[in-house]
């Protein structure tokens, strides 16, 4: 799946653009870049708008023209970030092929990776209850999952649209009460979101209970 730094990139380095075209979008890319290195440096919290145009060389009002907060520049990197883990737990799936079991895997990392990663772990904390933010920048993620369990007939509800809303705020508000945790309460907090979650588009209890809890394997280190 393609995203915004991704289609920055493209476009940087496009002839279809004109060149102002083009600088507008180096210039959103090199701030969101800035952006990223400097809060992965952290702490995220002392780093100011001032740091962000200062690292990316472009001026403070450059940056208002793009982004309206700290925060909002967050978006397209987890979205970025998000991308690159939903690739690599994928490649983890291996002799997985119904899509409950590729579902519950791959929420169950996915929500692991957010909770260990310092960058989603702000983006949490710092924004309430974030599901329009979050949609924006995961959402996509968990939805192909719950749409191909969908279209496999083993999950079904009666309205996609309120079901894939349903489920990102259960997923929010459930990471939300697992910031504060160690690594194995979080864990198997996270397992019985899921299992909740399965349950809720029609999965029966007990196949939900075991999908949900069965051991997870371990990822890889992301090259």
């Amino acid at each position: 799946m393609s995203t915004e730094i991704a289609e920055l990139e493209r476009a940087v380095s496009s002839d279809d653009l004109s060149r102002v075209e083009r600088k507008r979008c180096d210039a959103r890319l090199r701030i969101i870049r800035a952006a990223e290195r400097l809060m992965i440096e952290g702490p995220i919290d002392e780093v100011t708008i001032a740091d962000i145009t200062r690292a990316a060389d472009v001026g403070h009002g450059s940056f208002y023209l793009h982004f309206k907060s700290k925060h909002e520049v967050l978006v397209p990197i987890i979205q970025d970030r998000a991308a690159r883990w939903d690739a690599h737990v994928r490649d983890h799936l291996g002799a997985l092929e119904d899509p409950v079991e590729i579902l519950a895997f791959t929420t169950r990392h996915m929500a692991r990776v957010a909770l260990e990663d310092p960058l989603w772990r702000w983006f949490l904390i710092h924004s309430g209850v974030p599901t329009e933010d979050m949609a924006a920048a995961v959402g996509r993620f968990g939805a192909r999952d719950f749409q191909a369990g969908f279209a496999s007939g083993r999950l079904a509800v009666p309205d996609v649209e309120v079901c894939n809303r349903f489920i990102l705020g259960a997923y929010v508000s459930a990471l939300l009460g697992c910031v504060d945790m160690d690594a194995d309460a979080a864990g198997k907090a996270i397992d019985v979101m899921v299992e909740m979650l399965l349950r809720a588009v029609g999965l029966p209890a007990d196949e939900a209970a075991d999908v949900a809890h069965r051991p997870l394997s371990e990822l890889r280190p992301m090259s």
